[in-house]
């Protein structure tokens, strides 16, 4: 095996093509649900070339923890966890573990070692202690006792867990609360996560010196605070080993920083394709993570997680894997980057961004790139459109006219308000917009000097301003609701009407975002896809 400062690791392409890698550090290999990520972990432990090193943590196994554990010979402790036959002749252990350990299926085999794991970690206690007495009896002073396999599990185990203490004595553990002497339970009765814990960190000191750790889905069974911090102790008390980790969890895949990171595309039942991933400067980790971690089309919107517009994207649009970056800036900028990035050109990447105040001519230039923009000013007026209203109205069993009705007057009667503000926003806009098209290729002074003059005299503010009020009064006069929303901008008009539908202030976003995601899914998407632009040919 390699120096403890460089690890080796053969992975295959194919079962007869491979390739080696060498990392200073872990090695993740990140894929979709269906890649191969299993299939390869199993072919890294029975196959590669450094097989004999191999041990792999399996994402199928029982966590039921004995309460007693009998010791035996090391030796056959050891083999009997690593190959499930301590009979094995030594050197022959690979011959024993397809069919002993895995049952012949290692892909998809339940492992049930928990008691296999105990009686190894108390064999190992028992030996060294056992050495030690003896070398303590022919010692002319006292020697230090060793630091076993246990002590380690303890150390760790409770680094991880601090306000819980693991009691080893003699051949049973126990579990107590830090402080507490009276509050003493079995390891049966420990939760899933400290058995997990437990487990994991007792079957990495069980591996092979200098060996290949594979584990398939390392986070498991654990919450998110712990995942990080016990592979972090976990690889620090094995540091010959490296540690292969296989996942489809973005959070964890994003928070092993320094691993070398594998994308698994994909698994035909003969090869796998997959690339080393490269770090792009444009895109932020975790994103990029979540990106390759979708077999589904990508469409970045405006938002955030957490938020009833996000909620809403994610149930219209099933098919697709909704990410909310924040403003309309960085859908753009996302939009832009993932589909410059070389290793994810084949990718399918959307934008959806609003209205807002926007021109034909830049809305027709950003769908050139692929980012649509929706036919209402503000995503949040998706929640008042006609056809939804008439949905929710339906279904509190009211009086459909007379809600939409009352929305329309509600909606209306707020635009009046506030006239002067939305057509001055919207001549803001449009004059940012004309002054972006200042001609950038134009070189010295006299000529920038008179670039800018001629772009500033072909903007009459007076012009621009009237024109835009008359379109607003006109949507006013004919009470033109549908253009009255793809013209108004304001974030809080779903708030406003929810007491036109008999709801408390503010629930009609959240009422609107339960149907969808419930059996009145088909209805939300046949009422809002229209408001799509030309998105809604992508929306099934």
């Amino acid at each position: 095996m390699p120096e403890k400062s460089k690890y080796k690791l053969t992975l295959a392409k194919s079962f007869e093509n491979t390739t080696d890698l060498e990392s200073n550090q872990s090695i993740l290999l990140i894929g979709a649900n269906g890649s191969g990520k299993t299939r390869l972990g199993t072919w890294i432990e029975m196959e590669s070339l450094q097989r004999k090193w191999v041990h792999r943590l399996s994402a199928q196994k029982s966590l039921a923890m004995p309460d007693t554990t009998t010791p035996i010979s090391i030796e056959l402790a050891e083999k009997d966890l690593l190959c499930s036959y301590a009979s094995a002749p030594t050197g022959q252990e690979m011959q024993y573990k397809d069919g002993h350990k895995w049952g012949s299926k290692p892909a998809i085999s339940m492992l049930n070692d928990f008691q296999k794991l105990m009686v190894y970690l108390f064999s190992e206690e028992t030996e060294e202690n056992a050495k030690y007495k003896a070398l303590q009896k022919t010692a002319s002073k006292r020697i230090e006792p060793p630091k076993t396999k246990l002590d380690l599990v303890k150390e760790v185990w409770e680094k991880i867990l601090p306000h819980r203490e693991l009691i080893i004595r003699g051949l049973r553990i126990q579990t107590r609360v830090k402080q507490l002497e009276h509050k003493v339970y079995n390891a049966s009765e420990m939760s899933d996560g400290e058995r997990v814990i437990f487990y994991l960190i007792g079957q990495c000191l069980a591996a092979p010196k200098d060996g290949i750790v594979v584990i398939d889905e390392p986070e498991l069974h654990l919450h998110k605070s712990v995942q990080i911090p016990l592979w972090t102790e976990i690889e620090k008390s094995r540091s010959d080993c490296l540690f292969v980790y296989l996942t489809h969890d973005v959070d964890f895949a994003a928070a092993k920083a320094g691993s070398t990171r594998i994308w698994l595309k994909s698994f035909d039942g003969q090869c796998w394709d997959w690339e080393v991933l490269q770090e792009d400067s444009n895109l932020p980790s975790d994103l990029l993570l979540e990106v390759i971690g979708s077999r589904k089309p990508v469409v970045f919107v405006e938002g955030n997680n957490g938020s009833h517009d996000s909620a809403l994207y994610r149930a219209l649009l099933t098919s697709f894997l909704v990410i909310p970056v924040g403003s309309c800036v960085q859908v753009i900028e996302s939009v832009k980057a993932l589909k410059s990035n070389t290793q994810l050109h084949h990718l399918e990447v959307y934008g959806i961004i609003d209205r807002d105040r926007r021109v034909p001519e830049e809305i027709e230039r950003l769908e050139q790139e692929s980012i649509f923009v929706l036919s209402v000013a503000e995503v949040e007026n998706l929640f008042c459109v006609k056809e939804v209203i008439q949905i929710v109205s339906k279904r509190l069993a009211r009086d459909i006219d007379a809600d939409f009705q009352a929305v329309s007057d509600k909606i209306f009667k707020s635009l009046t308000d506030e006239i002067e503000t939305q057509v001055s926003l919207r001549v803001t806009s449009e004059i940012k917009f004309r002054l972006n098209m200042f001609d950038k290729n134009k070189k010295g002074c006299a000529a920038l000097n008179d670039a800018l003059q001629s772009l500033v005299n072909g903007i009459n503010v007076d012009e621009i301003y009237s024109q835009t009020l008359d379109e607003f009064n006109k949507v006013i006069t004919e009470k033109d609701f549908e253009s009255l929303l793809s013209l108004y901008n304001r974030k809080s008009l779903p708030k406003q009407v929810s007491g036109a539908l008999g709801l408390k202030n503010g629930q009609l976003p959240e009422l609107v975002v339960r149907l969808a995601q419930g059996e009145c899914r088909e209805q939300m998407v046949i009422a809002m896809k229209k408001y799509f632009g030309n998105f809604a040919h992508y929306i099934k």
